[in-house]
């Protein structure tokens, strides 16, 4: 079967593609595409490259063994304080970055849906579909970088990166500096000149590497069924057609369900979820000491902690005092509110702003008012900025 990689830049936009015949590779657009799904999509294999500016992707503080005690249902939660969108609409996938690590990239159900609606009930095998970031060849040292039009690609390490408008390029480069600053950054093809001046200001501390313009075709080959964040898993997982007739193919389904093997599953999990519970539990009080140093005994830690949450409360801590002093900043200013939520931790602001500057203003006078603020995200949204703030009571 011959392969085909399609590429969708933003949603909504035209498609790209490459039809991979045996060695050659041929470069297709928009109207081909349409060529090719509407007559002749039979007997392909049918790679997407995902927009990665339709996900979510970020790192989390969690053990390897604590990710194997959540389940794939549940994995979302560890997005809640990183989108707007209800986790329960996002499907998720994680990897490990390390012991104590792991990479969590979430996409709205309902848009995942319709990138893959178009193939359905044609005689093609969709293959993957992966975040397109991962055509930018990942540098075992360092960072990668590249400008496509007006689309800015920073791969940071082997498993994170993100693709976001060229404009808004230098905020996120120096927020990525910040969390971890690395020694080396190869550069595909030519940026622009304030990238290029960023990147000489760090002087000795970088080492600069200048590559020829990427050629997409070189990396197509490491995207495959196997990659760990290919999106076609769960409900979107892609049925094909088996090469095992219909006797072998029971077999094998009743050979996987043995009883034998499930009780000793079954088993496994209930040690290691009986570990899990014990260890939760003695971290739990471990940390309710540390914040509540005077009381040195737990006899019922839900009851205690209860306890001191009806003291904040009381105190005046709680959503109308916050977004009484929020209301008082924003009527002042030429912010647009889109949304606004609160939970435990806070209030949760979504507001779009003319730019960067704006957008720290706003910062600035909502710590003016004795607030605790925390800017989680800045993106382009058509001539302005949409930003995202944790915004809580000063302890």
């Amino acid at each position: 079967m011959d392969n085909l990689f399609i590429r969708i830049p933003v949603t909504g936009g035209l498609w790209q593609g490459w039809y991979l015949n045996g060695q050659d590779v041929v470069p297709l657009f928009d109207s081909d595409l349409d060529t090719i799904m509407t007559k002749s999509a039979a007997d392909l294999r049918i790679t997407l490259l995902v927009p990665t500016t339709s996900c979510v992707m970020t790192t989390v503080n969690i053990t390897k063994q604590q990710l194997k005690q959540i389940d794939s249902k549940d994995i979302a939660y560890l997005l809640d304080d990183q989108t707007l969108t209800p986790v329960e609409q996002l499907h998720c996938l994680y990897a490990p970055m390390s012991d104590s690590q792991a990479l969590v990239i979430g996409i709205q159900q309902q848009q995942m849906q319709a990138l893959i609606e178009p193939f359905k009930n044609k005689d093609c095998e969709l293959v993957a579909a992966v975040p397109d970031i991962y055509l930018l060849p990942h540098n075992p040292q360092g960072w990668s970088l590249m400008v496509d039009g007006s689309d800015c690609w920073l791969r940071v390490n082997e498993l994170f990166g993100m693709r976001l408008e060229a404009d808004s390029a230098l905020a996120i480069l120096n927020s990525a500096w910040n969390e971890q600053a690395p020694t080396h950054v190869q550069v595909y093809g030519e940026i622009p000149t304030e990238l290029s001046a960023w990147l000489a200001a760090k002087g000795e501390a970088l080492t600069v590497e200048n590559l020829p313009s990427l050629n997409w075709e070189q990396e197509f080959s490491k995207i495959t069924a196997k990659h760990p964040f290919n999106f076609l898993q769960g409900k979107f997982a892609v049925k094909t057609k088996s090469s095992l007739s219909g006797y072998w193919r029971y077999a094998a389904i009743f050979v996987a369900i043995s009883f034998t093997m499930q009780l000793a599953y079954d088993a496994t999990r209930v040690f290691q979820y009986n570990r899990v519970v014990k260890t939760t539990k003695a971290e739990s009080v471990k940390l309710y000491q540390s914040l509540f140093p005077e009381e040195r005994r737990v006899v019922n830690l839900r009851r205690q902690i209860e306890s001191h949450l009806a003291e904040r409360q009381n105190a005046g801590q709680g959503f109308m005092p916050i977004a009484t002093r929020v209301g008082e900043v924003l009527n002042g200013g030429s912010w647009q509110t889109q949304r606004m939520d609160f939970d435990s931790n806070g209030l949760l602001l979504e507001v779009d702003a003319l730019s960067l500057s704006d957008l720290e203003q706003l910062r600035q006078q909502l710590t003016g008012q004795g607030l605790t603020t925390e800017t989680l995200s800045a993106n382009s949204q058509g001539k302005g900025i949409r930003g995202r703030l944790r915004i809580s009571e000063s302890s």
